[in-house]
């Protein structure tokens, strides 16, 4: 029993492994090729098929916080990639466009991660993909990370926040994070 516990810890390790270092490649060779960070493809894309959304629904379209999205649109705007204009039905409110840069941006960019892995947990059945979710949270939990600010696959440099978190957890000893 002990050899096949064994095995299927280490082919979980395994395949998460290759799914961080997938998503990292990924990353990578779209940060390279387009100087955009995943996030930010996502975000052009999203717009893209859906002009004139507001920060919040932009949010809840890449399960973020729209505090984090926020950041991402900025970066955007600085680009010239993403305009902000008034809400024509509320004039407190935001609509986020593509300008023409944008949109080529969008067009040339290769796909997002984000956008294969929301398309596979989808496919799944909804009781395996909650049984999924409750495994993932059980194992962030037990190793502490659950603690750690984490709101999308990026390349970016950690935030001093999230690094410190990191630190923290890696005070720890060895033994309380694992159980």
């Amino acid at each position: 029993m002990a050899n096949a516990e064994t095995d299927d810890a280490s082919a979980v390790v395994q395949a998460l492994r290759r799914l961080f270092r997938g998503v990292q490649e990924h990353s990578k060779a779209i940060h390279k090729r387009t100087g955009l960070t995943g996030p930010q493809v996502w975000a052009l894309r999203l717009l893209a098929a859906s002009p004139g959304l507001s920060l919040g629904e932009l949010a809840a379209r890449m399960y973020a916080h729209p505090s984090t999205v926020s950041g991402v649109v900025e970066r955007l705007v600085e680009r010239g990639a993403v305009a902000r204009l008034p809400d024509p039905e509320d004039r407190r409110g935001v609509r986020l466009s593509l300008t023409t840069s944008g949109q080529r941006l969008a067009a040339s960019s290769p796909p997002p991660v984000q956008q294969p892995l929301v398309d596979a947990l989808a496919a799944m059945k909804p009781a395996r993909r909650r049984a999924l979710r409750a495994a993932l949270e059980e194992i962030a939990r037990r190793t502490e990370t659950d603690r750690v600010d984490a709101p999308f696959f990026d390349i970016d440099l950690p935030t001093p926040a999230t690094a410190a978190v990191a630190r923290a957890v890696a005070r720890k000893p060895a033994r309380s994070r694992l159980r």
